[in-house]
């Protein structure tokens, strides 16, 4: 950087040096950030090279033309570099991230894996031991009946038995699955979705419910067993998310159904307070194993307003497997992103900053031309011996500042002379410079001079 800057330096004494200037800022930009130091240099760098314009006498426009060169050559290369260098470094960055969490993230969803296998055993549990119960409950009734024979009446009495037995086992392996030190208390699994959503309202979750059929009738009625609770576990997921981490935002829950599959999706806006970030859990990992046995397919991801969005598609029926949705690195296409901006900022501030220029380069050749510029007509109308005072309407205010007398004679003795353009305008164009030579008051002699070829 040091190279680059001592070279947009030098170029203010020849601009030919900043040929060599793209090189050496590009390779400085790709070496190290532009930091405060970099700018604090490069507007150095300008003030020293604006003062040794000034003390070598060059015009507006030779200084403007400079500027334009140190950003175009030093500027602009530096900042590509600079994008090329943190592209580069988010490169490595991300695979390094992503080594570590593929390591990280087999632990956590193995055991995010068994926390949601573990409740499914619990809703087993609440439907089969229901169902159990109700078998026990016959059971004891039909031994009691009065037409039994002693060894009907004996096996009655063991198939309660047995049912009762089976019952508590049940139970006694689905306490050894939970972690109740880690998971919050089960609810029922035969909860219907709506339940969900107005137990959410009732508990001040801001929730909009948009869920097909009539207000109060079930929803999904044909969908099957496991299937709606998968359904049911993603509203519920997607509730205790919204009520963790976006508190007070609020939320919508779509239910749509497709014919052969059903849509669920829990969509919360983003946070309307700053709140304190909530213990991050597992919850998704184990949705989408939950949403997977059902054979259904599980997205969840940030949203662009801030919000984040829960979406899963089941089959309607059990045996049914749905296609998984398209992968999305959500890691690479922020990384991405930021490299996005980074080129956008690197071709950006040069080009502004070189139309800016340019705007103040056609604004300053046309405020100088304009006012410096004699036209032919009123050259030709000038005669030799007029005074100077009758045909000052007829000059202009500024005179032009080349004078090219070496190209023709040389003005009379004892006059002075003044120099004006042929033509005016916003871009660049040839044009003569007249020269009026005025002694004693009057003009004593008038020359073109056409631009050099």
């Amino acid at each position: 950087m040091i190279l680059a800057l001592g070279a947009l330096t030098v170029s203010a004494l020849d601009w030919r040096l900043l040929v060599a200037v793209p090189v050496l800022s590009y390779l400085a930009g790709c070496r190290r950030a532009l930091g405060v130091s970099a700018l604090a240099g490069l507007g150095g760098v300008l003030v020293l090279g604006t003062a040794v314009q000034a003390a070598r006498g060059a015009d507006v426009y030779s200084w403007l033309v400079w500027i334009a060169g140190v950003i175009v050559c030093g500027l602009f290369p530096a900042l590509l570099g600079s994008f090329r260098r943190l592209r580069a470094a988010l490169e490595r960055s991300g695979w390094e991230q992503a080594a570590q969490l593929e390591r990280e993230q087999q632990a956590v969803a193995a055991q995010a894996r068994l926390r949601e296998r573990a409740r499914i055993a619990q809703d087993m549990h609440d439907s089969l031991g229901h169902e159990l119960a109700l078998i026990a409950l016959r059971a004891g009734a039909f031994e009691l009946a009065a037409t039994l024979t002693p060894q009907q009446r004996t096996a009655a009495s063991q198939l309660r038995a047995s049912v009762t037995d089976a019952a508590e086992r049940l139970a006694d392996i689905v306490g050894l699955l939970r972690d109740d030190a880690d998971e919050v208390p089960l609810h029922p699994a035969g909860e219907r979705i709506e339940d969900l959503i107005a137990r959410a309202a009732a508990a001040g979750i801001p929730v909009t419910p948009d869920v097909p059929g009539e207000p109060g009738s079930p929803v999904f009625q044909r969908v099957a067993p496991m299937q709606y609770r998968a359904a049911a576990r993603v509203v519920q997921e997607g509730l205790t998310n919204a009520a963790k981490h976006a508190p007070g935002a609020p939320v919508t829950v779509r239910l749509a159904d497709g014919g052969d599959e059903v849509t669920v999706v829990v969509r919360n806006g983003a946070a309307a307070t700053a709140a304190p970030p909530a213990r991050g859990g597992h919850g998704l990992t184990g949705l989408r194993e939950r949403v997977g046995l059902a054979g259904g397919a599980l997205r969840a991801g940030p949203l662009p307003d801030g919000g984040f969005e829960v979406e899963a598609r089941l089959p309607v029926s059990a045996g049914a497997a749905l296609e998984p949705f398209p992968a999305e690195p959500a890691g690479l296409r922020q990384a991405r992103r930021r490299a996005r901006r980074g080129l956008t900022l690197a071709v950006a501030l040069p080009l502004v900053s070189i139309v800016v220029l340019t705007g103040a380069l056609m604004g300053v050749y046309a405020y100088d031309s304009l006012t410096s510029h004699l036209s032919p007509d009123r050259f030709r109308a000038l005669q030799a011996g007029a005074a100077r005072d009758d045909v000052a309407g007829l000059i202009p205010a500024r005179q032009v500042p080349e004078r090219r007398d070496e190209s023709g004679p040389p003005p009379p003795p004892g006059s002075s002379c003044e120099y004006y353009r042929s033509a005016a305008g916003f871009v660049p164009a040839p044009f003569d410079v007249y020269r009026l030579c005025f002694r004693d008051g009057r003009l004593v002699a008038k020359d073109a001079f056409a631009p050099p070829t």
